[in-house]
C-alpha cells in the first residue's frame, strides 16, 4: 500500500496504538525480569497468580501510558503543535517523552533496589531515607554500582526517545484524517471516552487502585501487579511515620500488661498472646454470621428506650442473646469500622482511612483462626470502595467476596442491592454450605438516599411528627424510616435462617460500624446526657451474639470497643491462636478490672478520647493535657478535671500510651 494515500485511521490514533501496545509489552517484560529475580525458587509463584497479575500490571501500565499520553492526545491534533512534522513542536515533545522515560525507567530500577533490599515494592516511604541523607547515600553507594546503573538508565531513556523519534517520523507518512464535522467530533467523543476508560482501569463504579494487587494473600503476587511510579504516588500521604518509637517503648509496659502479653519485651515490642481454648468453649465447629450494620446508634433503638417503635424484633431478639450495652467503636466511618472491626486495631491514621494505606494492608485479622472454615464477604455493592479489597483479599485466607454483579437481584440504589435482598443472598450462599463457614455480612441501606424497595409492600412507613422526630434522636422521616426498614431487614433475614439447616449451628454477630451524631435534634431521654453533649451518640452501638440453641441469653454492662468482638467471637471456640491486636475477650474475666473504650475524631483536629463507666478524657493528638468528663453527670460537657486531678492524670497517660501503641500497631501488627 502507497504510505501517501489518505488512511482512515489518523496519525495520533496510530501513535497512540503503536506507543501504548510497546508501553505495554516493556511493563510486561519487566515484571517477568522482576519475578525472575525475586520469586521463591523453592516456592514459586503460581502460573495463574503470574498470569493474573501480569494482567492486572497491565491495566496499571495502560493507565500510565495513557496518561504520559495526555498532553499530546490534548494538544498532537492542532497544526502547531503536531509532533508529525519537523520543527520545533517535535523537538519539545521528545523532551517531554525524555523525561517520562527519566522518571519511570529510575523508578523502575530504584524499584528493582528497593526491593531486593527491604523486600516490598517502592511506595513513597522511600522519601523517609532522605531524613538521614549522608547515611542512606553511602549505603546506596557501597551497595549498588552506581556509575554503571547510571549510565544504564542514560542509555535506556535514549534509546527510548531515540524509538519515539522514529515512531513519530514513520507515523508522518501517512496522510491525516480526512472527514466531515460530524465524523470528526464523534471520532473524538469516542477518543475521550476510550481514554477516561483506560484511565479509570475498570467497568466499575470505581477506578482501578492499588488495593486491587491485593487480590491474593501471596504477596508476591502483587508485588509483580503494582506499578512503582503509580504505587509511588498513590502512597504519598503516607511518607512518614508518626509515632515516636522511643514514645512506643515508654508506653509498652502499660499496654503490654493491659493486653496480657505472655511474654512482654519493650525491645523487641512484642504484644503477641497465645489464646488457648476455655474450658466451656463450643464443642464442634458452629458456624458465624458477623453482619455489620450501617449507622447503627444505639440511642436510635427500641433496645434503649426510644420510644418510636424502632427495632422491635432486634430488640426482642437481643433480649434472647449475650448483649453488651456498652459498646463503642473507635470512630465514626464505616471504612474506618470495618477497618478496626477486622485488624483489632483503631484506625487512627489522621490523614486518611487505614484502608486506603498500603503500609497497613497487612494485618493479624482473627478470622484465620477459624482453619477449615469457608470464608465469605457480603456486601450489596463494591469492596473496591474504600479500598476494602485489599485489607480483605491481603488477610483472610481463602475468603470469596461476593459483591455487585454476583447476585439475582436488582440493583437498589448507589449503595448496591437492598439490605434485606442482601440478607437472603447471603442465606441462599449459606443454605448450600457442606461444612463450618465465617461469613461477614456488610449493610449499607442506613444511609442517605435511605431508598426503601417498592418491592417490600409489607413494610409500611409510618409518619411522626417532626418534634417526635427530633425528640427522639432522627432528623427527619426518611432516615426514621429507613432505620426501622433495618430491622425489618433483620427479620426477614432469621425468618429465612431459621427455615435452614445451618440455623441451629449458627452464632449470628450483630453491631454497628458506627453510629450517627445526634445533630440538630435530641438524643432522647432514655441514653445519658453524655450521648449529646461528648459526641458519644456517633460510636455507641449495640453488640449482641445471638445463637439460641448455643448461648444462654445474657446482658453485659461493662465498657467494650468494637476491636473486641472478634477476640469474644473467638473466645466462645475451641481454637488455639495468637492475638496481635489491641483487642481482648470481653468475656475472659482476667480483664474486667480494667475495661475501657478508645475513641478518635480525625477530621475534629485529632481529638482521641477514653473513656469507662463513669469517666470520659478527651483531648487533642497536638496537646499536652485535655478535659475529664462526668459520663453520669446531667452537665457532662463541664471539665471536671482540676476537681479530680489524679483521676485526670491517670487516664491521660493511658490514652497517650494506647494512641501512641495504635498508631505504632498500624503497620506493625500484621502477620498470620
Amino acid at each position: 500500500m502507497n504510505p501517501t494515500q489518505p488512511m482512515r485511521i489518523p496519525r495520533l490514533f496510530r501513535f497512540t496504538a503503536v506507543y501504548i501496545l510497546v508501553f505495554i509489552a516493556l511493563g510486561i517484560l519487566i515484571r517477568l525480569g522482576f519475578a525472575t529475580a525475586f520469586g521463591n525458587k523453592a516456592d514459586p509463584l503460581p502460573g495463574h497468580l503470574l498470569a493474573e497479575s501480569l494482567l492486572l500490571g497491565a491495566r496499571f501500565d495502560l493507565r500510565l501510558g495513557l496518561l504520559s499520553l495526555a498532553p499530546m492526545l490534548l494538544l498532537g491534533g492542532f497544526k502547531l503543535t503536531t509532533p508529525f512534522k519537523e520543527g520545533l513542536a517535535r523537538r519539545l515533545w521528545l523532551v517531554w517523552f525524555a523525561l517520562v522515560f527519566a522518571v519511570l525507567i529510575f523508578s523502575h530500577m530504584v524499584d528493582f533496589a528497593h526491593y531486593s533490599y527491604l523486600g516490598v515494592k517502592l511506595s513513597a516511604s522511600v522519601l523517609n531515607f532522605l531524613y538521614n541523607l549522608d547515611e542512606s547515600a553511602g549505603m546506596v553507594w557501597s551497595t549498588y554500582p552506581v556509575g554503571k546503573l547510571t549510565l544504564v538508565w542514560a542509555l535506556s531513556v535514549a534509546l527510548l526517545t531515540w524509538g519515539v523519534a522514529g515512531l513519530m517520523r514513520w507515523v508522518s507518512c501517512f496522510a491525516g484524517w480526512e472527514a466531515g464535522k460530524w465524523k470528526t467530533s464523534l471520532l473524538v467523543l469516542v477518543s475521550v471516552l476510550a481514554a477516561l476508560l483506560g484511565i479509570h482501569g475498570k467497568f466499575s463504579q470505581y477506578p482501578l487502585r492499588w488495593s486491587d494487587a491485593y487480590y491474593s494473600t501471596n504477596s508476591f503476587a502483587a508485588a509483580v501487579a503494582l506499578n512503582p511510579a503509580l504505587n509511588f504516588f498513590d502512597t504519598m500521604s503516607y511518607t512518614k511515620d508518626t509515632y515516636s518509637i522511643d514514645d512506643v517503648r515508654a508506653a509498652y509496659p502499660a499496654i503490654a500488661a493491659y493486653l496480657g502479653v505472655d511474654h512482654p519485651d519493650a525491645k523487641t515490642l512484642n504484644f503477641e498472646r497465645h489464646i488457648k481454648p476455655k474450658a466451656n468453649a463450643f464443642k464442634g465447629q458452629p458456624n458465624v454470621v458477623m453482619v455489620y450494620l450501617e449507622s447503627f446508634s444505639g440511642y436510635k433503638t427500641s433496645l434503649y428506650g426510644n420510644p418510636l417503635e424502632t427495632t422491635p424484633f432486634f430488640t426482642q431478639m437481643a433480649k434472647e442473646s449475650i448483649w453488651f450495652d456498652n459498646l463503642y467503636t473507635p470512630h465514626f466511618g464505616t471504612a474506618r469500622g470495618i477497618f478496626a472491626g477486622l485488624s483489632g486495631v483503631p484506625d487512627v491514621d489522621l490523614r486518611d482511612t487505614s484502608s486506603r494505606n498500603p503500609a497497613a494492608v497487612n494485618q493479624n485479622v482473627l478470622i484465620n483462626a477459624f482453619k477449615g472454615y469457608e470464608k465469605d464477604y457480603f456486601i450489596g455493592g463494591s469492596t473496591t470502595w474504600a479500598n476494602v479489597r485489599g485489607v480483605l483479599t491481603k488477610n483472610i485466607e481463602g475468603l470469596k467476596i461476593h459483591e455487585e454483579g454476583s447476585y439475582s437481584s436488582p440493583r437498589n440504589d448507589v449503595w448496591g442491592i437492598s439490605d434485606k435482598n442482601l440478607f437472603l443472598e447471603a442465606n441462599k450462599v449459606f443454605r448450600e454450605k457442606k461444612g463450618p463457614f465465617f461469613s461477614v455480612i456488610q449493610t449499607s441501606g442506613n444511609h442517605r438516599p435511605y431508598t426503601i424497595p417498592a418491592e417490600d409492600t409489607d413494610f409500611k412507613l409510618k409518619n411522626p411528627s417532626l418534634a417526635e422526630l427530633h425528640a427522639n434522636g432522627f432528623a427527619a422521616v426518611d432516615e426514621y424510616n429507613s432505620f426501622r426498614y433495618m430491622d425489618y431487614c433483620i427479620e426477614k433475614f432469621m425468618e429465612a435462617a431459621r427455615k435452614e439447616a445451618y440455623f441451629d449451628n449458627t452464632v449470628f454477630v450483630f453491631f454497628g460500624d458506627h453510629g450517627i451524631r445526634a445533630m440538630g435534634h435530641d438524643v432522647g431521654p432514655n441514653v445519658p446526657r453524655a450521648f449529646q453533649d461528648l459526641k458519644l451518640s456517633s460510636v455507641h452501638t449495640p453488640f449482641v451474639l445471638y445463637a439460641p440453641k448455643l448461648l444462654k441469653p445474657a446482658r453485659y454492662d461493662k465498657t467494650a470497643s468494637q476491636i473486641d468482638i472478634l477476640p469474644t467471637i473467638a473466645g466462645l471456640f475451641n481454637l488455639s491462636y495468637i492475638n496481635k491486636g489491641m483487642g481482648r475477650d470481653l468475656l475472659d474475666p482476667r480483664f474486667d478490672a480494667s475495661r475501657f473504650a478508645f475513641t478518635i475524631y480525625p477530621d475534629e483536629g485529632g481529638e482521641i478520647g477514653i473513656l469507662d463507666k463513669d469517666w470520659y478524657y478527651i483531648m487533642q493528638v497536638s496537646q499536652k493535657s485535655g478535659g475529664l468528663f462526668d459520663m453520669k453527670s446531667n452537665t457532662p460537657s463541664v471539665d471536671k478535671a482540676s476537681e479530680h486531678p489524679e483521676i485526670a492524670d491517670r487516664m491521660k497517660q493511658q490514652l497517650r500510651d494506647y494512641y501512641t501503641v495504635s498508631d505504632y500497631m498500624l503497620t506493625h501488627s500484621g502477620g498470620k
